[in-house]
């Protein structure tokens, strides 16, 4: 769907390839009050929707609105901050007031979670918003969508005002997107090896060498790409109560021969929750992360209580150690085989439940496992803590129920800071919490790759948010 969002509708902001600076995109310019508190949008006077009506101040005030409004129940409300007051003066002026300094509210900004809707089309279509119908300011306009099937999008003719770092910014070069829900992964691949398909990002990674070597296809990657696969604990279940239970697991996993082998050396072995190159990253770090080392997890499982069977099984007071994971089927199979596979080594039956799709995430919120996979994009380090680990994300994104009163202190510190010095130093000190204790499993630091056919003109991926078209704007057919 993000990549659908990114089409469609456009952000205040943008995001540069380097995933870091933010640009200008409905908002022209921007300032902000010494003390952090209060944010000041100008905005383009010539942006239209694709129904032509212009946008005005007071669509965005209403959009970033319904983005917090409880009623909404958005996983990410929390990236707006606290805020007091969102008002709009005039057409083409935005003031955002908050109630205390939220350092990542501009780069919150260029996310999807925060995209300009038509107020119009919401309150006409009500629960249908979205589903029926979507009027955005996009690149693209809303043609039809064929649910489980496909969503036609066509060029929106008024758009002009993508962001700079485009060499085309716009009307889009391309006349109509055709996006295909194709769940085989060997029915995509067929589809553009016959030419039936033009662009896909969602390839097995054993097959990206085969297109690299043919010279009909382009194979392009982010410069710089934040995505972390990973299986988190649910710290308040019996089984994985224990921080030196989970050191165990996380000591099990050889993630060099993981990346190797399963990854096709596609991605990096990842033992910390956030790559080393991005922002807030605490090179403190390795001293306490988790590496491969399958004595010492067994002799930590020996000191939890938990002892060998004659099975080879561990179980302490008559509970077999055999943690319920539950999987995102398409994303992490065959990860969660071999993961499945290196747990046996010290004695831990891990019970895979691999699922599609929806059925992933409606498992995921109950309560009744002790293990959860998932693939998580992030920005910087410090964001990735903040909107995971806190406790006043309980329960999502933090399905792990962890709380710590430290670690949240500091997040408030490093959220609330209006000094960049300040807001790392806390991050660095909140990261070295959440990785002695082992929250997470972190498994590799993903890529991400975009195959073009013989049909399209090669062009540079993006990778905000791990979608590798983003506003699309230099796509071309030769």
């Amino acid at each position: 769907m993000t990549e659908i969002a990114f089409l469609l509708a456009d952000t205040l902001l943008a995001l540069d390839y380097d995933q870091k600076t933010v640009k200008p995109l409905l908002a022209t310019s921007w300032n902000t009050s010494p003390d952090g508190l209060t944010y000041r949008f100008t905005l383009r006077d010539d942006v239209r929707y694709c129904d032509g009506r212009p946008m005005k101040a007071e669509d965005v005030v209403f959009s970033l609105k319904r983005w917090i409004a409880p009623e909404t129940r958005a996983p990410l409300a929390n990236q707006a901050g606290s805020v007091k007051d969102i008002r709009a003066e005039g057409d083409t002026t935005v003031v955002y007031e908050l109630n205390e300094p939220h350092s990542e509210l501009l780069i919150n900004l260029t996310q999807v979670s925060s995209s300009i809707i038509d107020r119009n089309e919401v309150e006409k279509l009500g629960t249908d918003f979205g589903v029926k119908h979507f009027n955005g300011t996009g690149p693209f306009c809303w043609v039809r969508w064929l649910p489980r099937n496909e969503l036609v999008l066509k060029r929106n003719p008024h758009y002009k005002w993508g962001p700079d770092f485009y060499q085309n910014r716009g009307p889009a070069h391309v006349e109509q997107i055709v996006l295909k829900q194709v769940p085989d992964e060997g029915t995509r691949m067929a589809a553009m090896t016959a030419g039936q398909a033009d662009l896909t990002q969602y390839v097995p990674r054993w097959s990206i060498a085969r297109f690299e070597a043919a010279r009909q296809f382009s194979v392009v990657r982010p410069a710089t790409f934040f995505s972390l696969l990973y299986l988190g604990f649910k710290t308040d279940r019996p089984m994985v109560s224990d921080a030196r239970v989970r050191k165990a697991m996380n000591m099990a996993i050889n993630r060099d021969e993981l990346a190797r082998t399963v990854f096709f050396g596609r991605s990096d072995p990842a033992y910390s929750y956030t790559h080393p190159q991005s922002t807030d990253y605490n090179p403190e770090l390795e001293p306490v992360l988790s590496r491969f080392n399958l004595a010492e997890a067994n002799a930590l499982l020996d000191q939890a209580g938990w002892s060998r069977g004659a099975d080879g099984f561990r179980a302490k007071d008559g509970v077999r150690l055999a943690p319920v994971v539950v999987i995102p089927a398409p994303i992490m199979a065959d990860v969660a085989q071999a993961i499945q596979g290196s747990l046996r080594q010290i004695g831990v039956d891990a019970k895979l439940e691999l699922l599609d799709g929806a059925v992933f995430f409606q498992r995921a919120a109950q309560q009744d496992f002790e293990m959860y996979g998932l693939q998580q994009p992030y920005l910087t380090s410090g964001m990735m803590m903040s909107e995971n680990f806190a406790s006043t994300a309980i329960p999502v994104p933090n399905r792990m129920n962890w709380r710590n009163a430290e670690f949240d202190k500091l997040v408030w510190e490093a959220r609330s800071a209006t000094d960049p010095a300040k807001r790392e130093a806390a991050y660095k000190q909140a990261q070295l919490i959440v990785h002695k204790d082992d929250v997470w499993m972190p498994l590799v630091h993903d890529q991400a790759y975009m195959i073009m056919g013989p049909r399209l003109a090669p062009m540079k991926a993006h990778g905000n948010q791990a979608v590798t078209l983003y506003k699309a704007l230099d796509l071309r057919l030769k």
